[in-house]
């Protein structure tokens, strides 16, 4: 397969996993995903209410991660939390977060406060100041993942492509496997570390046999063989009496 094509595959295999994990409810206070169309319930620039008897830890509408993460002209790197429950977004800014109510907007998602504005279609953006021009932005898919995981409080994320796979640890003894480019997804609630008797090495195993999952991370620079990002673990995976490598972040 050629690295376009598998790449495109692979985009796919993360965008559908965290999906899934996201949940598919909707409800008056969800925000809309960056360059979705927020539907006229929520037009609104004030905060709304919590839905009665919603958990506060409710996930996102499907499709929706928690973070985003855009490089933006001029060398201006913004982080983008989702407020989604707030119907708003924060943005980490060099004075401090700022929180951007939406606003109506034609198309895509608009966040103002009045003096900032950030207005998202699809993986673009632009970021503007009042009193001075806007600047284009870009989503950084790779970081977005990251930084959603790390608010989901997931501590090791890994990726390979033999074919695409997705294993996430954390939190606590919660693992996800996702392969075949999400095709085999399973979830499990009794991950364990076990001492590898190696520095910089540990063990995980979850499930029992035949559907169980076992890895090893190995803490030594990693390079994704089809798009070249560089990565400080290693990843070693057996699941279906197969085995496979790619490459892991860990999480702060």
């Amino acid at each position: 397969m050629r690295a376009p094509v598998a790449a495109a595959l692979k985009a796919a295999l993360l965008v559908a996993t965290l999906s899934s994990l996201g949940g598919c409810g909707r409800g008056p206070a969800d925000a809309e995903a960056p360059g979705s169309t927020p539907p006229a319930a929520a037009d609104s620039v004030s905060s709304a209410p919590p839905l009665p008897g919603a958990k506060k830890d409710m996930p996102p509408p499907e499709g929706v991660l928690r973070a985003y993460v855009w490089d933006c002209d001029g060398g201006l790197r913004l982080r983008m939390k989702n407020l989604y429950r707030d119907n708003a977004i924060t943005l980490e800014l060099h004075e401090g977060p700022r929180k951007l109510p939406h606003v109506i907007a034609a198309s895509g998602a608009k966040y103002s406060d009045g003096s900032l504005t950030f207005w998202t279609k699809g993986s673009a953006a632009t970021f503007e100041r009042s009193g001075s021009a806007a600047v284009n932005c870009r989503e950084l898919r790779a970081e977005s993942l990251v930084a959603d995981a790390r608010e989901r409080g997931v501590r090791y994320r890994g990726t390979g492509n033999e074919p695409g796979w997705v294993v996430e640890i954390g939190p606590g003894s919660h693992l996800l496997y996702a392969g075949n480019y999400g095709e085999d997804r399973r979830q499990f609630d009794d991950a364990t570390e076990r001492d590898s008797g190696q520095a910089g090495v540990r063990v995980f195993a979850a499930g029992a046999k035949p559907d169980g999952v076992a890895l090893t991370l190995t803490r030594e620079p990693c390079s994704d063989d089809m798009s070249g990002e560089s990565f400080d673990y290693r990843m070693d995976l057996e699941v279906n009496g197969k085995s496979y490598r790619g490459c892991a972040t860990a999480i702060d």
